[in-house]
């Protein structure tokens, strides 16, 4: 008789999805990590560095509590979906809607996608809030500001979740973190609160096919890379202090 795993079996298969630009470009997506991408201009080099991000997320789940493999571990990263787009992915758009995309959610994916999404999030208000409005607006040696950057984080934020066909708002409010907050809120209120029978749907959206699993992948991986950016720009400007 086969023996079922044991619940606390720690998986160390990852599959990814790689999407293939125009121009050979090639962005590998995880499909057991939502949020964890990497680029790269083959194949060959975005599966290398995927392999990087893979440990940076493993490391910030194992800090939020989460069970991850041990560090001795030997990790198969291994390539399940292969699909072309006409995205500039080079420059970090995307618009790959994978096989792996398609099935619903289910609840306990729903609370640990916005457990991670929350805390990512928290992670990031922690050190902005100490910051004075001087730090935030002073320009990065990539030239932008880290307003800027978290004024793009709130309305990718916004823009992703109006995939799920929702009216985009009507009132933007008042202030940066005002903006991050109520981004962020509306995202619990979005996936807290679907009804079972729409965490399947599919819907096409300006040529782009969209799903609740797509949805909820994008906003972990705008959250952790944009997240990343304010904290690099932050860190010239504080020392390193945050």
């Amino acid at each position: 008789m086969t023996q079922p795993h044991p619940p606390d079996a720690i998986h160390t298969r990852f599959p990814v999805g790689l999407e293939q630009g125009p121009d050979g470009s090639i962005l590998a997506h995880s499909l057991s990590v939502p949020g964890c991408t990497a680029a790269g201009g083959t194949a060959q080099a975005a599966v290398a560095a995927f392999e990087g991000a893979l440990h940076e997320w493993l490391a910030f789940l194992a800090a939020a509590g989460e069970p991850v493999p041990a560090a001795d571990a030997e990790l198969e990263i291994a390539v399940d979906e292969w699909v072309s787009t006409d995205t500039d992915v080079a420059a970090g758009e995307s618009t790959a809607c994978f096989v792996a995309d398609l099935p619903a959610l289910g609840e306990d994916e729903i609370a640990r996608g916005l457990r991670r999404l929350g805390d990512l999030r928290g992670r990031l208000l922690e050190r902005v809030r100490r910051q004075p409005p001087a730090v935030l607006d002073a320009e990065s040696e990539a030239g932008w500001t880290v307003r800027q950057i978290l004024e793009e984080l709130a309305r990718a934020g916004w823009w992703t979740l109006s995939r799920l066909g929702a009216s985009p708002m009507a009132e933007v409010p008042d202030g940066t973190l005002g903006r991050l907050d109520t981004s962020i809120a509306l995202a619990v209120q979005a996936f807290a609160h679907m009804p079972a029978d729409r965490r399947g749907m599919r819907l096409e959206i300006d040529g782009e096919e969209w799903t609740p699993r797509k949805v909820l992948r994008r906003l972990l991986w705008q959250e952790w890379a944009l997240g990343r950016a304010a904290a690099s720009a932050l860190a010239p400007v504080t020392g390193g202090m945050g």
